[in-house]
């Protein structure tokens, strides 16, 4: 019987019909077959024809996905450089950085056709292959940087390290497939200095670790991670190339074993412990939190080589609960596919993508398509001898050959923390609330708190960040520019307290010659707390010193993907009862709740505690998540104003208190809004709110605002819940700053 993720890749082979190209009589290209992503849109295209081609579904014509493989590697190896055709675009690709990108990611299947490739077309795939390790050997060159190059900052143009893994696995792919080359040797030095400086951290510089007959130390060239691994990739705190980096280590791991060669011990340096950073921000439904925000389509790209990554955490890194999130997340692709009903992967969410740009709808498209496929392969050597050599007993376990990894419970496995102080990220996981704040995410400040086993809930963007926007922003990249000033992260034991100051308008243009920067600034302040429920937030906006245009004004802004993965309906109970908002809305526009609580689906909890009247929810038309604005998204506002206005220098546009929580029913959403209580403590800058958590206790989130040191009145005894001290009187606050206090004791009335 045909397993759904079987149906899946024969059912969207039909579909690819529509975008192929025979450029000759046996010579063709799936998608526009132009350079760049162009070429490997029909290499991914390849690889999953081959993967069909191979048998590895049943009820597929073998012969014309044969066929059509063949075509597609013809077309890749003719047009480049070392071929002698030129591509559809009139150019030859290769040599660059990302060149063999594509090919990674077919040879897959590739090597399990065997004899049914012909001798001619071997030869070729094989000169190919030779012309990129030569230029990789000697020539790497990504930007203005030559060679082998690390670095943790994407400014520095030196963060490379999704490029250095998958050309080292190109090149250890080339030596091994050609041994007698004459060259073959300088490839596979060159593959460990590339692999080393892969997921590498600033401990490599001294590490007296020996792989593949090197010292680590000796070949290290930087870091490309902070120690605790979080990644500054595209400029932003990217969970996404995280699972990139990790998806090539899956790829040469299987692909080598598959051909029964041994690959490089460099290739799995520090891929331990970045999994374990990739999974603690992966929901229990196998979809990536994005707790930093992505640059690009939602639910795309990268969440899709954690299909591949999830095989080689099982295999590998004896992950026990790696194949249970390779199930929910294919679940996840086949209801999309479900909801095309055309065999397509993304045809009516993204069809405006389609129409728009051919050459990246089609890349999407390829890309779940060929990591749909590689799970299967990959998934199909476990227990069969060609998984990966050396796996120890924790892979041996989920390949087959007995538990000696107790499963356990998935929640508890990934409960704590995550935190990286120097990039400002820090996270909490408990079993029914996951809790981020990142401040290097895309756009700036991204926090989250919600339920850890619904990824339909979470929208990233900007999410419960003031979403301000001043005449002048540059809204096509669908985040108005903003520059993060100074910020804190402390965890603590259940929880995590962090704040901020976010310059807000530093790009502002306006047509015939006008420039601005720096209109405002945001104050945030956050806090997890210990009674793993809740979420406490404080936002002001105030204007710079000069007088801009303001646009948009939306507090609290939690967002609420209202899409095809929730039937497109949310209901939001407050004491007035149900209402139901299906999408997509009918016009732009606002929903006044007439509450200041409400609970979406059941499931989050949100409060107004001061600052506002009422929640109202933010609607519109057309998807808007993201860029590529991919997810319809309603967003709970406390404090909102859409009127374009001039605003004074110094003027205040937002001062709120809120509280999110997670898993909550409205009984207990209500009870914590009627005990709530907050805002400004004096005139110097001191705010707070104070709300009575979910265990029962007294907490109090107080930030200063203001540029002196000020204290604040307490009542009996609080404990600051980071330094661990107990405090009498009053609570002395430094400017800038925030505490966090839980009730010891109160006095007596």
């Amino acid at each position: 019987m045909t397993n759904p993720s079987e149906r899946l890749l024969s059912e969207w082979a039909q579909w690819a019909e529509r975008h192929w190209y025979e450029v000759e009589p046996g010579v063709g290209h799936f998608g526009t077959g132009y350079n760049a992503w162009g070429v490997q849109t029909n290499q991914k295209y390849l690889g999953t024809l081959a993967h069909l081609a191979s048998g590895a579904v049943p009820g597929v014509d073998q012969q014309w996905a044969l066929d059509r493989a063949v075509a597609a590697l013809r077309y890749s190896t003719r047009t480049h450089l070392s071929g002698p055709d030129r591509a559809v675009d009139a150019s030859q690709w290769g040599h660059t950085w990302i060149s063999v990108l594509g090919i990674e990611r077919m040879m897959f299947a590739l090597d399990r056709l065997g004899d049914q490739l012909g001798e001619q077309d071997r030869a070729d795939l094989e000169r190919m292959l030779a012309s990129e390790a030569d230029w990789l050997a000697v020539e790497h060159q990504r930007g203005d940087q030559h060679g082998v190059v690390a670095g943790q900052w994407a400014s520095s143009g030196r963060n490379v390290p999704e490029s250095n893994l998958w050309n080292g696995s190109l090149l250890w792919r080339t030596a091994a497939r050609q041994p007698d080359h004459p060259r073959a040797e300088q490839w596979r030095e060159k593959a460990i200095e590339f692999m080393v400086n892969g997921v590498s951290v600033s401990a490599d510089a001294d590490s007296d670790q020996v792989l593949d007959g090197h010292r680590v130390a000796d070949l290290h060239r930087g870091a490309n991670f902070f120690d605790d691994y979080a990644l500054d990739h595209h400029g932003y705190l990217n969970l996404g190339y995280m699972v990139i980096c990790a998806s090539h280590a899956a790829i040469l791991h299987f692909d080598m074993a598959a051909n029964g060669q041994q690959a490089p011990e460099s290739l799995h340096l520090h891929q331990a412990e970045l999994w374990q950073a990739i999974k603690r921000v992966t929901f229990a439904d196998g979809r990536l939190a994005r707790v930093g925000g992505d640059s690009r389509v939602r639910y795309a790209y990268c969440q899709e080589y954690l299909l591949p990554t999830l095989v080689y955490a099982a295999d590998h890194l004896g992950d026990p609960h790696a194949l249970d999130l390779l199930d929910a997340q294919l679940e996840l692709v086949a209801q999309e596919a479900r909801f095309n009903g055309d065999g397509s992967f993304y045809g009516r969410r993204l069809n405006e993508l389609a129409e728009a740009s051919p050459y990246y709808y089609t890349r999407l498209e390829s890309d779940r398509a060929v990591s749909v496929a590689m799970a299967q392969a990959y998934r199909s050597q476990l227990g069969s001898g060609s998984h990966g050599a050396g796996s120890g007993a924790e892979s041996e376990s989920v390949s087959g050959a007995g538990s000696v990894v107790e499963a356990g419970d998935f929640e508890e496995s990934v409960a704590g923390h995550w935190h990286d102080r120097t990039h400002g990220v820090v996270t909490h996981r408990s079993r029914r609330r996951l809790a981020s704040a990142a401040w290097r995410g895309f756009g700036g400040l991204q926090v989250m708190c919600q339920p850890p086993d619904d990824g339909h809930l979470a929208e990233w963007s900007l999410n419960l960040s003031p979403a301000i926007t001043f005449v002048g922003d540059p809204l096509a990249s669908a985040t108005p520019a903003r520059r993060v000033d100074d910020c804190s992260t402390q965890p603590f034991d259940g929880g995590f307290l962090t704040w901020g100051r976010t310059i807000e308008g530093t790009k502002l243009t306006l047509a015939e010659g006008w420039s601005g920067t720096d209109a405002g600034e945001s104050l945030v302040a956050v806090a997890a707390l210990p009674d793993g429920a809740t979420l406490l937030g404080l936002q002001l906006v105030r204007v710079q010193d000069w007088r801009p245009y303001v646009a948009s004004v939306k507090g609290l802004h939690l967002n609420v993907p209202n899409d095809l993965f929730n039937d497109f309906s949310r209901e939001y109970v407050d004491a007035q009862g149900p209402t139901v908002l299906d999408s997509p809305a009918q016009q732009d526009g606002v929903v006044e709740l007439g509450q200041r609580w409400t609970v979406v689906d059941g499931r989050i909890g949100v409060v107004g505690i001061h600052g506002a009247d009422q929640l109202v929810v933010d609607r519109v038309t057309q998807r808007r998540g993201g860029p590529q604005r991919s997810l319809h998204v309603d967003q709970v506002c406390f404090g909102h104003d859409p009127s374009t206005r001039p605003v004074d220098p110094g003027s205040t546009l937002l001062d709120i208190g809120f509280a999110v929580l997670s898993d909550v029913d409205s009984q207990t959403t209500r009870s914590l809004c009627e005990q709530a209580s907050g805002g400004q403590i004096g005139s110097d800058g001191l705010r707070q709110v104070s709300v009575r958590g979910v265990d029962g206790i007294g907490y109090r989130l107080v930030h200063n605002a203001g540029t002196q040191l000020l204290t604040c009145p307490v009542a009996g005894v609080v404990r600051d819940l980071v330094t661990g001290e107990e405090l009498t009187d009053e609570v002395a606050v430094a400017p800038g700053s925030a505490r966090l206090l839980a009730a010891v004791s109160v006095p007596e009335s």
